[in-house]
């Protein structure tokens, strides 16, 4: 059998001849004056009716949903022989029943299992095998096997049909409902008023449903039957209640939204007992769906950026202009960088809009933008890049124009504010004043406390009453001095503006107060209201950030500060960015500026990007040759850095350093203490110690304390005929210390009694 190409699975082949039925046979006689006649082709199934198979079970052979058929090709005599090259299989309705053929083991897919419309097969002695396995769909295919005749050089065909039932009969049994859009918006808003809202009818075997016969099979209303919500158009009819027929199982009605805003619910209903709606109904079945019809005015926004999504596209380096055929590049670091960058970058800003109901404003609703960058707290000191005419004490006059702050400092802090100014208030972070977060223009600073501000704040009036928590609420006064914002932009029909915020580069990492502005209405009022969202951030470098920190490696078991450095792919310093942390593998504990095992540095990075660290370790075992006894992950920006933190064993040192033996049995002990290069001790490291013949120490090994100490005792039990030692050595290490041991001079006369070491 050989399979000569898969890009025929949709290919139909014109056929020459067909010869019905199951275990059908088919030919022709190329006429009684026209010798030679041509052979025929026979199959046999073992079934032409197969079982819907929703779950789409692969091809079984025995299984439920598969047929096997015997393929014959035999000459005009009868005999069996094998066509001119391979014999054609195809299918007529793949979602009926496909076709497919024995595996074969040479190619990496299972060809049984592969659902085909039509495909070669070599028909070998003129007979072969193929599998008809159903579909998810009802109704009939037809199996066609044609092969060229050897002697008469003529197209001959024979075809099966496989009838696919699903046994649930063909009255409805599920309705899908779907609004399309699921969103309109109210009559003379401007906007699009209608949805298509679609039925799609199923009997107990997932098959759509046969077209009615007799009157409607579907009845629309909408619930409640609020004429304000809209009405339903279905050919002639128009109403809160419209019958419609489908077509192949699908009907279609038209809702057109009325005055009233909110969600609209709009039934379908079928008649399980009969399939018609016309003649009253028995037994309903249905389902809603749900229009939500709104006015199309601003209601909220939210400002967006890869600054809040990182993984985003959207920070331009700026140039002046070059020639087209200026090729550009990417670095290593897969950024590309103008020839001529005029030194400043361009963020996208992404603004959404929305109404009351959730709906996107309308397409064309104007919004402003704006920013302000000063005056903010010189890096490295105790204000360092926040704004210095901030406060959480604000109090807006709802309704007014004026606005108050107990502990403002409004006409000294950051030198003091001015008219034109801008005031934006974060109404937004305190529950109960989202209507107040706003950004005004300062028209007079009257006091330390005061300022006058064009426009009047809202009415916080979103509950139908105005409300006033008094000074609750975030508030920062400044100017812009590093960048500027693209001034004004329209919604497109997701609800969506574009802006652009410009800034040099010397500007990265500085504190930065960006909002988007628009007029909506007070639903209370009628009145304009306006609509803000205001967020604080850095201006941003170009990704991918680079950070590296020194001294790598750092000692352990001692206090040491450690440096890190944050860059943009540019290579500009990220002020004003947290530096993370986290030690891993540690053998040990470890902090950094107080905070054990991970967290933060206590400061931002600096004007440099930098930023120190006070790395304090301690319990850490010695490191392996070439490894160490833990690490520190440093992150800032989406970027990561590690560095080793190393023990080094510098010395042993004994307690004492020697000993003299003048009379037995003799013991003493041995304080063998482990060091580093800074004099600090060691733990955990293991010690063994080993003696010139009369002299013992126990034990043989002993581990190292917190105190870097490992307890011994050196025994001699007989006299000894020379001097000795004892050499105490750290495992996995060069590191030792010997400790002689001294003999009595001139030997014992006369034997010595009984002691104990000294």
């Amino acid at each position: 059998m050989t399979f000569h190409s898969k890009t025929l699975g949709l290919l139909l082949l014109g056929l020459a001849l067909s010869l019905a039925g199951c275990g059908g046979g088919g030919g022709d006689g190329g006429g009684a004056t026209s010798p030679p006649q041509n052979g025929s082709i026979t199959l046999n199934a073992t079934t032409t009716s197969l079982p819907v198979n929703p779950n789409m079970v692969l091809a079984n052979p025995g299984g439920p949903y598969t047929a096997t058929v015997a393929i014959s090709f035999r000459n005009a005599s009868g005999t069996l022989t094998a066509p001119l090259g391979d014999a054609t299989v195809t299918t007529s309705n793949v979602a009926v029943a496909a076709v497919s053929f024995p595996d074969d083991p040479t190619t990496p897919e299972n060809e049984l299992t592969t659902r085909w419309v039509t495909f070669p097969l070599t028909l070998n002695n003129g007979s072969n095998t193929i599998f008809v396995t159903s579909g998810d769909t009802t109704g009939t295919t037809t199996i066609t096997v044609s092969a060229v005749d050897p002697i008469t050089n003529r197209t001959v065909s024979s075809t099966l049909n496989v009838t696919v039932v699903s046994g649930a009969g063909n009255l409805p049994a599920n309705i899908e409902l779907v609004a399309t859009p699921n969103q309109v918006y109210m009559e003379n808003s401007g906007g699009n008023t209608n949805s298509m809202i679609r039925a799609a009818v199923t009997d107990g075997g997932s098959q759509l449903i046969p077209n009615p016969t007799g009157g409607d099979n579907l009845r629309f209303e909408i619930v409640g039957g609020n004429a304000g919500a809209g009405r339903l158009v279905a050919g002639s009819q128009s109403g809160s209640s419209v019958t419609a027929s489908t077509v192949n199982g699908i009907a279609n009605v038209s809702f057109q939204a009325g005055t009233v805003q909110g969600p609209v619910q709009i039934r379908a209903t079928a008649d399980r007992a009969d399939n018609n709606v016309s003649n009253g109904i028995t037994d309903a079945l249905s389902v809603t769906t749900t229009v939500v019809v709104s006015d199309g005015k601003l209601y909220t926004l939210k400002v967006t950026s890869p600054v809040f999504a990182a993984e985003l596209p959207g920070i331009e380096i700026n140039a002046l202009p070059v020639d087209e055929d200026v090729e550009l590049e990417p670095g290593e670091n897969g950024v590309i960088i103008p020839p001529q960058p005029d030194a400043t970058l361009s963020l996208r800003v992404a603004v959404l809009a929305t109404d009351r109901q959730g709906n996107p404003v309308l397409p064309g609703t104007a919004l402003r933008f704006g920013a302000v960058d000063a005056p903010v707290g010189a890096f490295g000191t105790a204000q360092s890049n926040r704004f210095l005419i901030s406060g959480t004490d604000g109090n807006p006059t709802e309704g007014g124009t004026g606005f108050v702050a107990p502990t403002g400092q409004f006409q000294t802090a950051g030198g003091g504010a001015g008219p034109g100014d801008a005031l934006v208030v974060f109404g937004k972070a305190v529950q109960g004043n989202a209507d107040l977060e706003t950004a005004v223009t300062v028209t007079s600073v009257n006091s330390q406390t005061s300022l006058t501000v064009n426009p009047a704040f809202n009415l916080n009036n979103t509950t139908g009453s105005s409300v006033n928590y008094g000074a609750v609420l975030p508030y920062l006064v400044g100017r812009a001095m590093e960048g500027n914002v693209t001034a004004t932009a329209t919604t497109n029909e997701l609800g969506v503006a574009i802006g652009e915020l410009t800034y040099t580069v010397r500007s990265v990492g500085n504190a930065v107060a960006l909002w988007a502005q628009g007029n909506g209405t007070d639903t209370v009022t009628g009145g304009t209201r306006l609509v803000t969202d205001a967020v604080t951030m850095t201006y941003p470098g170009v990704a991918p950030a680079s950070i590296t920190a020194f001294p790598n490696p750092i000692r352990g078991n001692v206090a040491q500060t450690v440096t890190v450095c944050l860059t943009d792919a540019l290579g500009i310093p990220l002020r004003g960015f947290a530096v993370g942390f986290a030690f891993q593998g540690l053998q040990g504990t470890g902090s950094i500026d107080g905070v054990a095992s991970n967290g933060l540095l206590s400061n931002t990075t600096d004007a440099d990007g930098c930023v120190d660290g006070n790395v304090v370790t301690s319990g850490l075992p010695i490191s392996a040759a070439n490894g160490n006894s833990g690490q520190i992950v440093f992150t800032g920006a989406g970027a990561s850095t590690t560095i080793d933190i190393v023990v080094q064993l510098a010395a042993l040192q004994a307690s004492p350093n020697s000993l003299a033996v003048n009379c037995v049995p003799f013991s003493a002990p041995v304080a063998i203490r482990a060091i580093d290069q800074g004099g600090a001790p060691v733990p955990n490291v293991n010690v063994t110690g080993t003696c010139t013949t009369g002299i013992s120490v126990t034990p043989g090994s002993a581990t190292t304390g917190a105190d870097g100490v490992a307890s011994f005792a050196v025994q001699v039990s007989a006299a000894l005929s020379a001097d000795g030692q004892c050499t105490f050595a750290a495992a996995g290490t060069t590191r030792s210390v010997v400790v002689p041991v001294r003999s009595a001079t001139g030997g014992w006369s006369p034997p010595p009694g009984t002691c104990t070491g000294p």
